[in-house]
């Protein structure tokens, strides 16, 4: 199993939501700290310890609940159209 196979949804393709919030997220994790060290940002030390971890947090836990509710309802639909 590759690191890949996360992107890759119920039907076994790569879902939209799922690589658009792992871009997100490597992004943030990457460029935030660039643009702090360099001063394109002003931050104090205090400040960005604090809000770097809840913006990651926030990422991951957005795109972790978008997922999980689209799941749901596909799960929701098929379960639904097998009834019918």
């Amino acid at each position: 199993m590759t690191i890949l196979n996360a992107l890759k949804g119920i039907s076994g393709e790569f879902e939209v939501q799922r690589v658009l919030g792992t871009f997100g997220t490597v992004v943030f994790t990457v460029s935030v700290p660039a643009l702090v060290s360099t001063g394109v940002i002003q931050a104090s030390l205090e400040g960005f310890c604090l809000a770097y971890p809840a913006g990651i947090a926030t990422l991951i836990g957005t795109t972790a609940g978008a997922i999980a509710l689209k799941d749901r309802q596909v799960a929701k639909a098929k379960a639904e159209e097998k009834a019918a």
